[in-house]
């Protein structure tokens, strides 16, 4: 969020349309979901597949992206998601032990937006995003801690509504479905597990964007309109 009040204060001002070519939009969001899982457990021991239980799921997905075409805009952004689960699928290969875990995943990748205009001030977007990253995840089995380190893939696409005001700040609302893979090598008690984790999650996300139409020098910006934040 700092950022986005760093570019506003050095922004040139922002033409009347946020989303037409050439323009930039910067920002960030925080969101909450749910998520259910499926687990696929193979090892020399044995192998386990099952439900993984729920989970519940904060973000926080700063980015920022440049239109190429009217109402298109094409960009980078970053996740840092926290999840806390639990799940009746025991690591040990039984079900009887709740196992807890605590995920801290930080992911970054493009995203891809459409607008479609519905009035001089609001409009509707369909929103698309790809992510490629770690995840350090712990977890508690017979009251020992473990600790692991996965490679991760999302895919994450959902409808959104923005409200744009005067001075380049939006409001907006998205609901996006995620599809996450991640994979790992667990080592417990000297017998070593493949484990994918297959997540399908909902999340809804509210956040403020920053529309505007190039940079020049904080100087310039204090002594003109176009410096002014509101």
């Amino acid at each position: 969020m700092l950022l986005l009040f760093a570019v506003a204060a050095t922004a040139q001002t922002t033409v009347y349309q946020p989303t037409v070519r050439g323009n930039f939009v910067i920002g960030s969001r925080i969101g909450f979901s749910t998520a259910k899982s499926e687990v696929d457990i193979q090892s020399a021991t044995g192998s386990v597949k099952g439900d993984g239980g729920s989970s519940s799921q904060f973000n926080l997905s700063p980015g920022i992206g440049y239109f190429f075409a009217d109402n298109l805009v094409l960009g980078i952004g970053m996740d840092w998601i926290n999840t806390q689960s639990s799940t009746g699928v025991d690591l040990n290969g039984g079900t009887s032990t709740s196992q807890e875990s605590n995920n801290n995943n930080i992911l970054f990748g493009p995203f891809i937006r459409f607008f479609l205009p519905t009035g001089d001030d609001n409009a509707f977007f369909i929103s698309s995003v790809f992510g490629f990253g770690n995840s350090n995840n712990s977890f508690t089995v017979d009251n020992q801690t473990q600790s692991i380190d996965n490679s991760l893939l999302t895919i994450g696409v959902g409808p959104g509504y923005t409200i744009y005001s005067k001075n380049g700040l939006a409001l907006e609302a998205l609901v996006k479905y995620n599809f996450a893979r991640s994979t790992s090598e667990i080592d417990i008690q000297g017998v070593k597990r493949t484990s994918k984790t297959l997540t399908n999650a909902v999340d809804f996300s509210v956040g403020l964007q920053y529309y505007f139409g190039g940079f020049r020098s904080a100087v310039k910006a204090q002594s003109g309109s176009g410096g002014k934040f509101f």
